[in-house]
Order: structure tokens, then C-alpha cells, then sequence
């Protein structure tokens, strides 16, 4: 026989919520305690502390001190309608929208598709967004004797968002957060316990800066025409940011503290270094503009707002996402261009799309552990292919990034001018300096190159000088005219580029020995090239990404081709899971349900995957269409 109990501490001031006793149980611990109600009242916005404590044969000498687990914490959250925060984004992200941008790539319309293109270049960089709160806000009312037991920062943003507080991180270093939902019908967000900020030591006399950096994720990427990966039916929309601040006081008292909004609201935007933020392509990183937003997030680069300043990277207030049209009429139009509609309605709306910005769906807290990276490898060769170019060998694939501890050496300029196939740079200054990270699974037989057909994002590529399977310039024109002029490799690239701008004269902001790594973007490789550089770069790794379940299966033999033919399929399926079971992690990236049916088995082999896939169930349910029919992904 074997017992437990469970307590529950309201935060900071360590009041009891909830204690069952101690509860007998015949065969092992339960799954699921239920509890009638809270000794106390929990308001919106507490942070709880929780343990429990087991009693098993173990304990059965010292039945007073049983095992007892660290304690652990949960939020209590705002419902969609709780939130006082609104959506906002960058003004110029929110102007480059047109309305004849949502149904360019429904039809054959290449005059508005090029329109679109244009729109989205004007706006390809994500911004930032940041506000400050004092001790003042804290205590504005004068009641400084009331003490701050809990702070909670819940928080969202569409792409991709990362949450930092004083220059410090609060995300964890994952390229997708939120998860991949339809954003048209609902969107995680995430809290952050921040009470250690404003009560420890001098916090309590400081001044506070929150920071958010932002990706364009799957809501707002490159509109490439694609083949059979079709983005443009996707919901998209200006680069947003949601957010607020719960503060719960040692009175029981409840605050909400800077909910974002546009004017007078105390939150800032501006356009961030990063130049182009793509999940299939990778990012062009401005090390320049990086340096000169050095501790951006910090107190003592906290900047007012000049009105006048006509500087794209300078702070500006932002503006409201207001969308121009409902989830039901997008809906419609997605169910009508799926032929799950037999007849148009026009008592709805048109066929197709005619809004600017998409709607954006229900607030929910995040049902899934977040994208994680999981493993760190060290290269087992680096090579020289000449003139400059390197070979890194990680030894297995993985999806992930390329992490540059000591930075990136200055580059050079190949002896013969002429860039390598897949390094060249077309839409750079003739004088700015950049290296390109080209990353891939295999390699040319013949060349050594790294064999760019099979990871091309959307399966856009020509096969390779090799395999002439199709014409020359074959992916350009089924990319549409979005495809990115710089990848003229006959392949839609992996590849992130490091860039240095030709400095204006007295300005020396800027190193490539500042580079890390690229930010809300995963890669598909075991081999990576760098290019051009005299010697390859010290101290580097790869981060694996997945999401961070827990592990609890495994699995060893005596015949050393099982047991590696059981790593090929684990590598495969760890690459496969960031955030949705994808079909692939380079081509694809998106939720088939047949591959679900196939895998699911193994996948709950090796790991917990009960909340993961109950998201995913949540995704299928909002596909649905009315006839009960489903799409071929989750998506569309």
C-alpha cells in the first residue's frame, strides 16, 4: 500500500490553499487529485507553490518523515477575456499591409503578388518592444508598507517572441513560442514568474525594463509562392506583441501593471537588428545594429520617444492590431477554397480574402512544454574545402542551430572574387563584409558540397547541378516573385548570413565576434559550410531544439545495428517535434495526421507525450470543417 498528500502555498506569504492529508491508495499514486475548493481565494495573477509528499515501504520505519518532493509552481491565469493588455504592433508593419495583399497567392495574380512582395520587404524586419515600471507603479497609491508576495508577467506575441527583464532572458532560448496553432482561432501565451525582480535586495528601489524580441514565425514570413507548402493560406498580419503584469500584494490585493496598448500606454517599439527572420530560410543578422542595441532592455539605455527621429530602428510608439475581418468569414473562405463548400453564401462574404490584417483567436495558456534546446554536440571534423570555406560535421542530424561561443572570425573575400555555390550575396552593398552558414543533411557524391535538393525549404530546388531533373531557374519561378534573390543556387537555401555593414565615417559599432547564432529559426543538418574565412571558428557547437517533454523510454541490444538503426529513428523523430509532429523538419515543417497514426506508437515509446498530444487534438478539432471533413494537415 502506498500514500501521498498534496499542499498547496499562495504564494510569496505562505498561506495554505490546500492540503488533502495524508490519502491512502491501493495500487500506486494516482494520476489526477481533485480537490473541492481553496481554503483561501486565489485571484488572477498568483504565483502557487505545491509538493507532495509520499509515504511507501521506503518510509515505513519513519512513517512521520516521508518523501517529500521540492516544491514546484503553477500560475493562476487570465481567461481571454481577463486580459486588459491589447495587441499592438510596429506602426509601419501595421501601413504595409493592402488589402489585395491576403488574396494575392489565391489566384494567378502576378501584379499582386508583387505588390505583396514589395509590401512584406518594406517591413521583413521584426521589431522590438519594451516598457518600463518603477518602484512608483509598485506603490503608487502610497501603501509601500504593503509588501509584493507575487509578479507575474503573461505574455504572448505572433510570430515568434522572446521575454527578457533587465537584459536578463525569461524565455527559454527556443525559436517558436508561441507553438504552432491556427492563430485565426487560438494563441498561447506564457507567464513568467518575476517576484524575485521587484522584492529581492535593491530591486525594491529600481527601476524595471521588459523587454520582447520578435520573429516572424509562421505568422508573418516571406510570401513565397511555394509549391505544394502553401503559406498564404495561413492567417497572417503585422508582427504583434501582447502583454501585462500581475502583482499580488501580502493584503490579498490584485494589480495589473503595464498592459500593453498604443498611446500613453508606456510601451515602446522599434525595428531590432535581426534583418529577416524566415522558419525555412534562416536569418540575416545586422551585427552592426546589434551592437548599437546593446542593453536595449536595461534601464540605462531606456530612452523617450522622439517623434521627429525618422531612424528605422528608433523608438516609436506603437499602434493598435486591429483586424478588418471575423474568424467566420475567414473560415468560409478557407472551406470554399478547400471545396468543402459545394455553393458560395454571400449573405457571409466573399470568396476570397479582401482584409488587411488576419484575426487573431482566443488567449490560452500554453498546453504543451515549449520548444527547448535539448542537446548540445561538438563537431566531430571541420575541414577545409578552400578559398575559404569550411566543412563542420556534427555526426547525426538534428534540427537545430549553429552556436558560435567565441564568435566568428573577420571574413575574406574569396582569392578568385567568385563566392562558392550557395554563399553569394546579391542584395548587399558592394562594401558591407558577411559570412554565410549554409546547413544540410548529406553531401554531393561527386562535389563534397553539402547536397542542397533534399533540405530545400518547400521542396523549391532544381536537384542540383547532379541530377538534372529540372530546368534551371525552375524553383525561382515556382517561388513566385518573393523567392529570395540572393539563394541563386537553384535551391531554396538553409542558410543564415552574418552581416557587418560598411561603416559610415567615425562609426566602428559592430563585430563578428559578437555573433552567436540565429534566433527564431531551425535548421534540418549534420554538415554545415561557413564561408569565406581564413580559419574556421573556435568554440562551436549545434543546439538541438524539440519540445521539452519528458523522456522515460529507451531502449539497448547486444547488436550494434539495432541499436544504431534505433538512434536513426529517435534523431528522426526528435527532429520532427517542435511544437507540432512535423512530416519534416526542412521541406515541410507542418502537422500531417497520417504521420501522427504511423509514429505516435514509437513516439510514446521514448517519451510524455499527454499534454503534446492533446494539443494536437486540439489542432485537428479546429480544422475541422462543417461537412466533418478534415484537411490534409492540421493547418489547412
Amino acid at each position: 500500500r502506498r500514500a501521498h498528500s498534496s499542499k498547496n502555498d499562495g504564494g510569496g506569504d505562505g498561506a495554505i490553499l490546500w492540503d488533502t492529508g495524508r490519502v491512502e491508495t491501493a495500487n500506486g499514486l494516482p494520476d489526477v487529485v481533485k480537490w473541492n475548493t481553496f481554503e483561501h481565494e486565489v485571484a488572477v495573477g498568483t504565483v502557487v507553490e505545491w509538493r507532495v509528499s509520499v509515504w511507501d515501504s521506503s518510509t515505513a520505519d519513519n512513517p512521520n518523515e516521508p518523501s517529500v518532493s521540492r516544491w514546484s509552481k503553477f500560475a493562476v491565469g487570465p481567461s481571454d477575456d481577463e486580459w486588459q493588455g491589447k495587441w499592438i504592433s510596429h506602426p509601419l508593419d501595421v501601413d504595409s499591409f493592402e488589402k489585395t495583399d491576403s488574396a494575392a497567392f489565391w489566384k494567378n495574380d502576378d501584379k499582386a503578388q508583387e505588390i505583396a512582395c514589395s509590401n512584406w520587404e518594406r517591413r521583413s524586419q521584426p521589431p522590438l518592444f519594451r516598457a518600463k515600471i518603477s518602484s512608483y507603479d509598485l506603490y503608487k497609491d502610497g501603501s509601500d508598507d504593503d509588501e509584493i508576495a507575487t509578479a507575474l508577467l503573461v505574455i504572448s506575441g505572433l510570430g515568434s517572441f522572446r521575454a527578457s527583464i533587465d537584459g536578463e532572458p525569461l524565455s527559454s532560448s527556443g525559436p517558436l513560442d508561441p507553438p504552432f496553432t491556427d492563430y485565426a482561432q487560438r494563441v498561447s501565451y506564457r507567464g513568467f514568474d518575476i517576484t524575485n525582480y521587484f522584492t529581492k535586495g535593491d530591486n525594491k528601489e529600481n527601476t524595471h525594463v521588459i523587454g520582447v524580441t520578435m520573429g516572424s514565425g509562421w505568422w508573418d514570413h516571406r510570401p513565397i509562392k511555394g509549391s505544394f507548402i502553401r503559406l498564404f493560406l495561413l492567417p497572417r498580419g503585422a508582427i504583434t506583441c501582447i502583454a501585462q503584469i500581475y502583482v499580488t500584494y501580502k493584503s490579498g490585493k490584485t494589480e495589473v501593471l503595464l498592459p500593453t496598448g498604443n498611446k500613453a500606454s508606456g510601451w515602446q517599439v522599434a525595428k531590432g537588428p535581426i534583418r529577416e527572420s524566415s522558419l525555412f530560410t534562416g536569418e540575416y543578422i545586422d551585427l552592426k545594429s546589434m551592437a548599437s542595441f546593446d542593453g536595449w532592455d536595461t534601464d540605462r539605455q531606456w530612452a523617450t520617444i522622439s517623434p521627429n527621429n525618422e531612424d528605422q530602428h528608433s523608438w516609436v510608439e506603437p499602434v493598435a492590431y486591429e483586424s478588418d475581418t471575423t474568424l467566420r468569414i475567414w473560415r468560409y473562405q478557407l472551406e470554399f477554397k478547400a471545396a468543402a463548400l459545394s455553393k458560395p453564401d454571400d449573405s457571409i462574404g466573399p470568396i476570397q480574402p479582401k482584409h488587411k490584417l488576419a484575426p487573431i483567436g482566443k488567449l490560452i495558456p500554453i498546453q504543451a512544454p515549449p520548444v527547448m534546446p535539448t542537446e548540445r554536440l561538438y563537431p566531430d571534423e571541420i575541414y577545409s574545402l578552400g578559398d575559404g570555406r569550411w566543412m563542420i560535421d556534427f555526426g547525426k542530424g538534428i534540427s537545430g542551430v549553429l552556436r558560435f561561443e567565441s564568435g566568428l572570425p573577420d571574413p575574406i573575400v574569396p582569392p578568385n572574387g567568385k563566392y562558392p555555390r550557395a554563399h553569394n550575396m546579391a542584395t548587399l552593398g558592394p562594401n558591407d563584409k558577411f559570412i554565410t552558414v549554409v546547413h544540410g543533411e548529406s553531401l554531393e557524391m561527386t562535389t563534397g558540397d553539402i547536397n542542397l535538393a533534399v533540405v530545400a525549404g518547400m521542396g523549391l530546388h532544381d536537384s542540383g547541378p547532379q541530377h538534372k531533373s529540372r530546368e534551371a531557374g525552375w524553383a525561382e519561378s515556382k517561388g513566385g516573385p518573393c523567392y529570395p534573390k540572393d539563394h541563386d543556387a537553384g535551391s531554396l537555401l538553409q542558410r543564415d548570413v552574418y552581416i557587418l555593414p560598411a561603416n559610415e565615417e567615425g562609426s566602428n559599432q559592430g563585430s563578428f565576434s559578437d555573433a552567436r547564432q540565429s534566433h527564431f529559426t531551425t535548421h534540418s543538418f549534420r554538415f554545415a559550410e561557413i564561408c569565406c574565412t581564413t580559419e574556421p571558428p573556435t568554440g562551436i557547437t549545434a543546439l538541438a531544439y524539440r519540445t521539452a517533454f519528458a523522456e522515460w523510454g529507451n531502449f539497448a541490444s547486444s547488436n550494434v545495428r539495432l541499436n544504431g538503426g534505433y538512434e536513426l529513428i529517435k534523431n528522426a523523430m526528435n527532429s520532427n517535434m517542435l511544437s507540432v509532429q512535423s512530416d519534416c523538419p526542412h521541406r515541410e515543417k507542418i502537422q500531417y495526421g497520417g504521420d501522427i497514426i504511423a509514429d505516435s506508437p514509437a513516439a510514446m515509446h521514448w517519451y510524455d507525450l499527454s499534454a503534446f498530444y492533446r494539443k494536437a487534438i486540439f489542432d485537428w478539432v479546429d480544422q475541422q470543417w462543417d461537412n466533418g471533413a478534415y484537411a490534409g494537415t492540421s493547418y489547412w
